[in-house]
């Protein structure tokens, strides 16, 4: 039986937890779209990026990203247009030390037509 994931109006297409080998990036696929989580160790300041590398990859910059109890978006980021439907992302990341792998909960939803 095929199950349907919704919170707040959003579908959700794709959820789940990865661990990066060692502290290298995360790519996720999505039909034609590749984001890729880059996980930087500068300064000391969280702060979050996005960059566009062409038509189809976004690079999500986490700066500092190494706290044991997790660091992510407050709230859903809106990232585009999927299927003519606004796309959001939310994360979560833990690790243990900047050198260390990370553990990345991530969930990519499907919001009202664009």
């Amino acid at each position: 039986m095929p199950v349907r994931l919704r919170t707040s109006g959003k579908d959700i297409i794709a959820s789940g937890t990865a661990i990066t080998f060692h502290n290298d990036n995360l790519e996720v696929h999505i039909a034609q779209f590749v984001f890729i989580f880059n996980f930087i160790n500068e300064g000391t300041e969280q702060k979050i990026n996005f960059r566009s590398e062409g038509p189809t990859r976004l690079v999500i910059e986490l700066f500092n990203f190494n706290s044991s109890l997790g660091t992510g978006s407050s709230s859903p980021v809106k990232l585009g247009t999927l299927v003519n439907r606004e796309l959001f992302l939310t994360f979560v990341v833990t690790s243990f030390s900047p050198s260390a792998s990370k553990v990345v909960h991530y969930t990519f939803m499907l919001g009202e037509p664009a």
